[in-house]
């Protein structure tokens, strides 16, 4: 009877030893199919939305040195003139509003202030920004590319 337990013990004790199985060590970790953006990165991302919030967004008058092409791929600018929809005499025309809630007046009761309120990481180079639009919520998607605005999206409150 000895002799039984003792060998079961020590069967147990060797397959509950370290494991002989080393798939886990010598298998590579798969890295995600999109590169990751360092904090560094993201911090200029976001750097670069709160200018073209404060530069073109939300400004009262666009200045006219300030180069929209320094902050928007031509793609986003291509749709920033197709969202254009006034009049446009002296083109290019740009609709810097399609980043915005859409609101022509501001909100009754409200300071009338327009603010960011915080830039979100929504992956694959995609950010959420939330802000006041003349104290109206608002938050558009925006897509980032070689350090421009690319894309954009408004979202629904």
């Amino acid at each position: 009877m000895k002799i039984f337990i003792c060998a079961l013990m020590l069967l147990c004790l060797g397959s509950c030893g370290p494991s002989t199985n080393k798939n886990n060590l010598d298998t590579p970790v798969e890295s995600p199919s999109e590169e990751v953006k360092s904090f560094a990165e993201k911090d200029k991302d976001i750097e670069l939305i709160n200018t073209v919030y404060e530069k073109f967004v939300f400004a009262i008058d666009v200045d006219e040195s300030i180069v929209p092409e320094t902050y928007f791929t031509a793609n986003a600018l291509k749709k920033l003139q197709e969202d254009y929809e006034f009049d446009c005499e002296d083109g290019p025309c740009y609709a810097f509003y399609a980043l915005r809630t859409g609101m022509q007046d501001s909100k009754p009761g409200s300071d009338e202030a327009s603010m960011v309120y915080s830039i979100d990481s929504d992956g694959d180079d995609w950010y959420i920004v939330t802000y006041s639009d003349m104290g109206w919520p608002g938050k558009t998607r925006i897509k980032i590319t070689d350090g421009k605005v690319d894309d954009y999206q408004r979202l629904n409150q």
